[in-house]
Formats: structure tokens, C-alpha cells, sequence
């Protein structure tokens, strides 16, 4: 089969790979795509805060992102069902919307700008001369060169497992995770509530559209079977212990589809090597507690796109660009990372919880946040 040539491949159709996709196109360059499922990713977070929001708008897409999303400013936590702090987001709060929906619409400005997009595509092979990956061989036989490589292609990387690079994956083994979409409550419309518990149980209910609401229930995961493998206790029941203000919402969770989730932390030990990179969950992840990790990988992305377009296919050029612009991103990551450790560890002790609690990651991230804000308040 031919091979085929472009200026960059980006490996993986979710929202970082998506955006860098148009971000480069809009640049001149000549992308392809390359995805292993049959569409876009569906899984990922519904949460976009300011700092990504920021970066959506100075690309001209803040307003079609935003027109079927919801806007919110408040976040309420709950200890063994007592509120204990209000987090509030100034200049127009954080946006709510479906992670497939958010990627479709970046896909189809993609489309609109003539980026490649090869489906059902698994790499197979790839081959390397030195640092540099000369080719990719996708599942179907065809071949790609390119001059540019970026690995946005989850935790599972095959780009950066094929450029060597070490990782440490830390699985959150004391909370396992589960998720359902049921109808909206009054009160999950009124206002996103955090809910702890001494026991180690979370729950977190929000609404995802005007009709329905998602709810996550963490708990130990040796209660797991007792709770969804029928093994007779009830999950209404459990949560009635520390879910205090959300009860309206407890009718449709027994007959609610949960699925699992694995949550994990993932540091690696470059994001680049020669002339590729990694973006998003193949560079980095944070437990979801921090709401960033959307946000943190459209600055990415935005980053990369500037490396890769200044390079202008100067290899050397870019290599060194990236080492000079994008690789001091891990130590923003590094924070977040064990930012989100620390949030995991401690939400069943409400004082450990509090201290390590900070408004300015959940709100800023890795921006500078003005002195004055007071974003976490007492109740």
C-alpha cells in the first residue's frame, strides 16, 4: 500500500487531539488524525472551567461552545452531610457540557477547515530512526509520514510507549468509582453539590442538560459488590448517611445503569522526544477531583500548535522549542497531579480536607490569580 505524507499526525480524535488539529490547520498545515474507534471518543469530563474557557475564546469558539451548555458559579462541599465551603467562580463560572458533544463541535470545525480524519485506525508499527519516528503503519495496511508526531492518544499511549518514554501510574485503589446519567432534580438544577463522607464515600450530583443530571458515587471498593453486584445493600440507603440537600434526586438512582470508572494519576518522564510530543491524558492525569484537566490540555495544545508552527519543519528548531516551551508544562502538570493526590487522600477527614483544599487551582489553575478573589468561603 502507498504512503502517504503530511506535516503533522496526531494520534487520537478527542478534544486536545481535535483542537490541535484545527489550531494547525487554521496555520497552514497539513494534519491527519488518527483515531482506533469508529468516531470521536464519547468518555471524558463534562467541565470546562475559566482558564479553558480562555483559551476557547481567543480562537474565536468560546460563544459555540457555550450556546447549548450551561453556565454555573458555585460549587457546594458537604462533609457526613454538613456544607462546609461555597466555591465560587467569578467572571461568568465555569460551563457544563457533555465531553462528546464539546468534541463534536471542535471535530466538525476541523471538518470545516480540511483535516484528515482516519477512523477504525489502530497504529500497528511504528518506526523510528533515532529520537525521530519516521513512519506510522495503521491497522489497515496504509502508511503515514509525517514531520510531526503528537501522541494524544490516552494513558495507553502506543506513540509514547513507541518513543520509550518511562511512566508511573498511580491507581486510586481506595475509591473506586461509578457514574449514571438520570433525570434532573430540583435541586441538582439549583446548584452542583460535592458530598463527603467519615466512611470514605463521595457522591457528586450536577446537572448535564436541562433535562438530565450525571451523578458519581465513589466508595471503598471492598463495598462494591455488596452495593452494585447485588450482593443486598442499598445504595440510597448508604448515601441518606451523608447526602443531605440532594434527596429529590434519590428516587431514580436504583433503577439508574452505573457504569465504572478507573481513576488513576499518570506522570511521565518527557513529553517530547524528537520530533514528537504527548498531549493530555497520554502526557498526564489528575484525579478528577481538580476539574482541570480539560482546561490544563487546551493550554497544551495551544502551546504546541505555537512550537509547531514556528519550527516551520525545522527539526532541530523544533526539538529545541520543545524543550524550551512545552516540556515546562510538567511541573504545572506535577502540581496538579499531586494537587489531586492529596484531594483523594483526605476528603474523609473534613479539617485534613479543608487544608488541603485550594480555591486556586480549582478556579485558575496554573494562571495567575488575582489576590483579591475571595473564591472560597466559608458556610
Amino acid at each position: 500500500m502507498a504512503t502517504t505524507s503530511c506535516d503533522v499526525a496526531i494520534v487520537g480524535a478527542g478534544l486536545g487531539g481535535c483542537f490541535l488539529a484545527l489550531l494547525l490547520r487554521r496555520r497552514g498545515q497539513r494534519v491527519v488524525v488518527i483515531e482506533q474507534g469508529p468516531s470521536i471518543p464519547s468518555a471524558g469530563a463534562d467541565f470546562l472551567k475559566p482558564p479553558g474557557l480562555r483559551v476557547l475564546a481567543r480562537h474565536g469558539l468560546a460563544e459555540l461552545v457555550e450556546r447549548h451548555g450551561l453556565r454555573r458559579d458555585l460549587i457546594r462541599y458537604y462533609h457526613d452531610g454538613e456544607p462546609i465551603r461555597e466555591c465560587r467562580f467569578p467572571d461568568g463560572g465555569f460551563l457544563i457540557r457533555p465531553y462528546r458533544e464539546l468534541v463534536e463541535l471542535i471535530y466538525a470545525c476541523c471538518a470545516m477547515e480540511g483535516v484528515e480524519f482516519c477512523f477504525d485506525a489502530a497504529i500497528e508499527r511504528v518506526e523510528r530512526e533515532g529520537d525521530r519516528i519516521e513512519l506510522l503503519t495503521l491497522s489497515d495496511g496504509s502508511r503515514l509520514r509525517a514531520d510531526v508526531v503528537v501522541g494524544a492518544d490516552g494513558t495507553k499511549s502506543a506513540i509514547r510507549r513507541a518513543l520509550d518514554i518511562d511512566q508511573v501510574a498511580m491507581p486510586y485503589d481506595r475509591l473506586l468509582m461509578r457514574v449514571a446519567t438520570v433525570p434532573l432534580s430540583a435541586s441538582v438544577a439549583q446548584l452542583n453539590r460535592l458530598y463527603f463522607s467519615s466512611g470514605g464515600w463521595l457522591a457528586y450530583l450536577y446537572p448535564l442538560d436541562r433535562d438530565q443530571a450525571r451523578v458519581f458515587v465513589g466508595l471503598p471498593p471492598e463495598q462494591d459488590d455488596a452495593v452494585f453486584g447485588g450482593g443486598g445493600a442499598s445504595l440510597v440507603d448508604l448515601l441518606r448517611g451523608f447526602v443531605s440537600d440532594s434527596t429529590d434526586a434519590f428516587g431514580s438512582l436504583p433503577a439508574a445503569a452505573w457504569h465504572p470508572i478507573k481513576v488513576s494519576s499518570l506522570r511521565v518522564g518527557a513529553y517530547h522526544k524528537g520530533n514528537a510530543a504527548l498531549l493530555g491524558s497520554a502526557a498526564f492525569a489528575c484525579h478528577p477531583m481538580t476539574g482541570m484537566g480539560m482546561s490544563y490540555t487546551l493550554y497544551d495544545a495551544e502551546i504546541l500548535a505555537d512550537v509547531i508552527s514556528a519550527a516551520g519543519g525545522d527539526q532541530a528548531l523544533l526539538d529545541k522549542l520543545l524543550q524550551a516551551r512545552y516540556e515546562p508544562r510538567r511541573q504545572a502538570h506535577r502540581q496538579l497531579i499531586d494537587y489531586g493526590d492529596a484531594l483523594a487522600t483526605t476528603f474523609h477527614d473534613r479539617r485534613a480536607y479543608l487544608r488541603a483544599f485550594r480555591a486556586d487551582l480549582h478556579i485558575y489553575g496554573d494562571e495567575a490569580a488575582p489576590r483579591t478573589t475571595p473564591a472560597l468561603q466559608p458556610i
